[in-house]
């Protein structure tokens, strides 16, 4: 390929979109999986170029229609790997001569942690042999593809293994864990505020959530309780909520957001401006 060559590549499936531009200094390449999409907006909302749009995302989480969350425009797309550094799904991946910007130390991207102590980590009943799958259970993303006893160096302990691409850091296995055995820290940090004199109650947002955050509370039938209500404590605050409430009763408001600057390159601190705007 000469110098001043550029080509590309556009192959765009069902459920999968995938583009691929090449030139003589580089190679990028762009692959959406909108299995794994849940239209929260993020990638929409970070785009520089407006080259993504959401799709019905309340009809698509209710399964009426069969749709990606989300449309990327290749011809506006630049492939700068915003969308793929603040997608918490995992659902785009932008790589630069093989390598994904997500998670890459030369790129800005998002700080979170899981911590697990063993230590700490015990059974339900040790006496009984009965092991504790609270973290389990409590996984909204089943994320935690073990949680049970095991036999290490002659003793039978308690554990757990995690699938790091399912994880979104949404704190619902600490929250669950009887013995704080689990600390997870999150991307953002925020509020989540509902007018329930607009909402009409219609669960879209509870459709949608990835973490279970939102719910319908069931009190009695004479009791008046709100339509909706959050467990911020295990809100990630992906905006997918916000996005999907036909009313516009829903606004997420992220006050604070973990994010690693990245090497010092001409576009960091465009990046930088994006993440802070999330």
């Amino acid at each position: 390929m000469q110098d001043d060559e550029l080509g590309y590549f556009l192959k765009v499936r069902e459920k999968e979109t995938f583009f691929r531009r090449e030139s003589a200094r580089e190679t990028r390449e762009l692959r959406y999986n909108a299995e794994a999409c849940v239209g929260c907006g993020l990638c929409y909302e970070a785009c520089p170029v407006k080259a993504i749009k959401l799709g019905p995302t309340g009809a698509i989480a209710r399964g009426l229609i069969d749709a990606p969350p989300i449309e990327i425009d290749a011809e506006r797309c630049v492939l700068c790997g915003v969308c793929s550094a603040v997608c918490m799904f995992n659902a785009i991946d932008v790589s630069v001569n093989g390598t994904s910007v997500r998670g890459n130390p030369e790129y800005p991207n998002f700080l979170r942690a899981f911590v697990f102590n063993q230590d700490k980590c015990k059974m339900k009943d040790e006496s009984k042999g009965e092991a504790c799958d609270e973290c389990k259970r409590a996984c909204p993303r089943e994320a935690i593809t073990f949680a049970g006893i095991i036999e290490r160096g002659g003793k039978k302990i308690n554990t757990i293994e995690r699938d790091e691409a399912k994880c979104v850091f949404c704190s619902s296995c600490s929250e669950a864990c009887p013995t704080q055995a689990i600390a997870v820290e999150k991307v953002f940090e925020g509020e989540v505020r509902v007018d329930h004199d607009t909402c009409t109650g219609c669960a879209s947002c509870v459709e949608i959530c990835p973490t279970r955050a939102m719910h319908m509370p069931r009190g009695a039938p004479w009791e008046k309780s709100p339509k909706v209500e959050v467990r911020e404590q295990v809100c990630i605050y992906c905006g997918a909520c916000e996005h999907v409430c036909p009313v516009n009763a829903i606004e997420v408001e992220r006050t604070k957001v973990n994010y690693s600057r990245g090497e010092e390159r001409s576009w960091t601190k465009k990046w930088e401006k994006i993440f802070r705007e999330l």
